[in-house]
């Protein structure tokens, strides 16, 4: 059998590059940390990082979405927390009027009522970064959801609600849509809210003690009263509020589990790539010796 002149070095420039290539990969999986730097390294592994990778953001953006959902059911809570202890002072006034009550008094009350009819309009005008609280899925209108009538005296007459019916939805996780702002009908019922405290005021300056009681009655007492409604909307609030904070727990045991499996197919071993990158390096090195030595003989040397 003939052997060619440089059948030998193209065996060794070969097993050179080739132990040359293992060097260069371990340097770079123990500079980068990574086990994979290009999909033909392990491409069922780099499918399977690729679908985690893609499920990590999906559940990052539903995050997001609670945090932004629980900071809107908690001022939600607190603005209809506020319209509530308006409603509450205001039918502590009317519980205390009676047939000896005077004519100041009836006066002072009045005027304290609708102090409460203000603030509560200022209140359910309420923004979060620039959009109105209450107000369905309009939040980010430039009109006010709630706009009162004025009399010729300055006095606001009736409030009504402008605006919108439907609410905003937000994605929590993998099918799963939820609310976290009042409905058309929970806002509806803030504007009642403020015009029966509007007729309450009216009461008390006609001094009409049985019809103060009347529209007290409706206000926290009787069957389907206001404050029922506000009460009812406050618990819901607090109910979404609690359902944003278990989904956000939920999606950081997801995101942990998902950073593991990741890591678990991407993440060298560095004591096995240290190890790795030795042994190469000695196999080049002793390749080098070995080629040189063999090299520097010639067929001579085998005939002696």
């Amino acid at each position: 059998m003939r052997v060619t002149f440089n059948t030998f070095p193209d065996t060794l420039l070969g097993r050179l590059q080739s132990l040359g290539g293992e060097q260069n990969k371990s340097l770079v999986q123990l500079s980068t940390g990574q086990r994979i730097s290009a999909p033909s390294d392990d491409p069922a592994a780099m499918q399977r990082i690729l679908t985690l990778r893609t499920e990590k953001k999906e559940n990052q953006q539903y995050y997001r979405n609670a945090i932004d959902g629980t900071e809107i059911s908690k001022t939600t809570f607190s603005t209809l927390d506020q319209l509530n202890k308006l409603l509450t002072r205001a039918t502590e006034l009317a519980s205390n009027v009676s047939g000896a009550t005077s004519t100041q008094e009836f006066n002072a009350k009045g005027s304290e009522i609708n102090q409460l009819i203000e603030q509560g309009l200022n209140v359910a005008n309420s923004k979060l970064r620039g959009s109105y609280i209450l107000a369905g899925d309009a939040s980010g209108s430039a009109d006010k959801p709630f706009q009162a009538k004025q009399g010729a005296d300055g006095l606001i007459t009736k409030v009504d609600y402008k605006g919108s019916n439907t609410v905003a939805e937000m994605h929590i996780g993998e099918g799963t849509i939820i609310s976290a702002s009042t409905t058309g009908a929970e806002n509806q019922n803030v504007a009642d809210m403020l015009n029966k405290l509007v007729e309450l005021r009216d009461k008390m300056k006609a001094k009409k003690s049985d019809d103060v009681l009347a529209v007290k009655l409706q206000l926290s007492d009787g069957p389907d009263n206001v404050e029922d409604k506000i009460l009812s909307s406050m618990s819901r609030a607090g109910a979404t509020q609690y359902r944003l904070e278990v989904a956000m727990n939920d999606l950081t045991n997801r995101y942990d589990a998902t950073e593991q499996l990741i890591s678990t197919d991407a993440d060298i071993d560095f004591a096995e790539a240290t190890v790795r990158l030795n042994r190469a390096q000695m196999a080049y090195q002793a390749a080098i010796q070995s080629g040189a030595k063999i090299e520097g003989n010639s067929l001579l040397d085998y005939l002696r």
